[in-house]
């Protein structure tokens, strides 16, 4: 089994564990490459080595990293 273990499901109704489970791959642009952008379609990618989540969101927002979202204030302020 390779380093990013990738789960995917319909946001809303995740299976659980394995049964979400995609498949493996050696890098996280590979798992990022093989994720579908679906409409409505979340993904999780683990990093087998310390087992915690590294990346998650809707496949639609996958190359985008939460860091760079920013709130915006409106203007006036």
């Amino acid at each position: 089994m390779r380093r990013y273990l990738v789960f995917t499901y319909y946001a809303g109704r995740p299976l659980g564990g394995f049964n979400d489970f995609l498949d493996s791959f050696a890098t996280l642009r590979d798992a990022l490459d093989n994720l579908l952008d679906e409409p409505g379609r979340f993904f999780q990618i683990v990093d087998r080595r310390s087992m915690k989540v590294i990346r998650q969101g809707l496949t639609a927002f996958k190359n985008y990293h939460p860091s760079h979202f920013r709130r915006c204030d409106p203007p006036g302020r």
